[in-house]
């Protein structure tokens, strides 16, 4: 009788443990996915394809305020695309390939980004 309530004992402490660890795992990936870095990855992924996309004479707007979080800076160099949400700044940007020159004016409440030939 002793050797079962000893077996049992073991089995429910490693069930709990297991679900201590999957718990955390969990946890931390929710705060991973709701995370800045991933919207700002997620916007300079997006602009990267309007880029990519756009033809010479082309324009579009990114406002300030949007889903990802509030713009602070757009930023476009070395081919690649660097997008500041919440006062934090790119490290690595996305980059896009376009035989097209590209430019960022900043205004009010929005960037302009231009594509000319």
């Amino acid at each position: 009788m002793n050797k079962r309530g000893s077996l049992l004992n073991e089995v429910i402490i490693h069930v709990i443990l297991i679900s201590l660890v999957f718990a955390i795992f969990l946890f931390a990936m929710a705060g991973r996915i709701d995370g800045r870095d991933v919207k700002q990855q997620v916007l300079e992924k997006q602009i990267a394809l309007l880029i990519d996309s756009a033809e010479a004479g082309m324009s579009f707007e990114i406002s300030k305020i949007n889903v990802n979080g509030v713009v602070g800076e757009l930023e476009i160099r070395d081919g690649r695309v660097f997008v500041g949400i919440g006062g934090f700044r790119s490290v690595k940007g996305y980059p896009y390939f376009s035989k097209y020159s590209v430019d960022v004016d900043e205004e009010k409440d929005k960037f302009v980004v231009r594509v000319e030939k």
